[in-house]
């Protein structure tokens, strides 16, 4: 167990949230470890960088005052009783891999779990460009897919066509109209509301994967299939609301999804009925 340390958390990332309690119940760190960013007692350690411990979660040692950051940190803790794992993780390659799936999730972690802000020490992580745009495009690409699987069960009882490039248009299609739409509705909050729209779908076809495997394995009717398609539709739909709410976003942005998910799939009824 590692033992006198401060590890500095977002208490309004469930994500960050989760990870502590995992540490403190596998005892992995001292139950007094984890201290909340947004407390005062973490904005009195002066050999933290208060700012670059908003993107990266820093852990200082209590007796000898060095603080490690990131991916440095979580090594750190896993590799505590290991050290030849610990040299292992740290090889330039090796560690430059997990940096970059460390920052990564960092950067999207508001994204991807949003809460409310209410506290004076805020933990919003930069807006970082390139990785937002690389979760936007990675979770247009899975949801594509995961997608693309539902559609080849339901197209087949109105004998359309199912390609991939369809469901890959309409998800880029999406980002692409919403942005947009955010332009002209919100543009300070662009980036941060298309990854939380981005993880709206990405949730939506999440729900979608047992029900793929439900189809693989038993033969279910067409009204079937549809029921369980816009009950999917409604989750991401009443997700939507709730994250435009704490986004402070105007309503009209839901409005304007919906819209685009109707003008979707009238145009693919009309291609396919032609």
């Amino acid at each position: 167990m590692i033992k006198n340390h401060k590890l500095l958390v977002d208490q309004n990332c469930p994500m960050c949230r989760q990870y502590s309690k995992l540490f403190t119940r596998t005892r992995w760190i001292e139950v007094s470890c984890p201290i909340a960013y947004q407390s005062e007692e973490a904005g009195t350690y002066t050999d933290i960088d208060q700012d670059r411990a908003r993107n990266e979660i820093a852990m200082l040692d209590m007796d000898n005052g060095t603080v490690t950051y990131g991916v440095s940190t979580i090594i750190k803790i896993f590799t505590q009783n290991h050290p030849t794992l610990r040299r292992i993780l740290h090889l330039p390659i090796i560690f430059n891999l997990l940096s970059i799936l460390y920052k990564f999730i960092s950067y999207n972690r508001k994204v991807i779990t949003p809460a409310a802000q209410t506290d004076h020490r805020t933990c919003h992580p930069d807006n970082h460009i390139g990785y937002r745009c690389a979760y936007i495009f990675l979770v247009s690409i899975a949801t594509a897919i995961i997608v693309h699987s539902f559609t080849s069960y339901l197209f087949q009882h109105f004998d359309w066509p199912h390609h991939f490039r369809t469901e890959l248009i309409i998800c880029i299609g999406q980002v692409m109209w919403q942005s947009a739409a955010v332009y002209f509705i919100s543009h300070k909050n662009s980036l941060t509301y298309l990854g939380n729209m981005s993880t709206v779908s990405m949730i939506g076809a999440i729900i979608l994967i047992p029900i793929i495997v439900l189809m693989s394995l038993a033969s279910l009717s067409v009204y079937a299939k549809l029921l369980l398609f816009f009950l999917v539709i409604g989750v991401m739909f009443l997700e939507h609301i709730r994250r435009c709410q704490l986004l402070g976003i105007s309503k009209w942005m839901t409005v304007s999804w919906v819209l685009y998910r109707m003008t979707a799939l009238s145009i693919l009824i009309f291609l396919n009925t032609q």
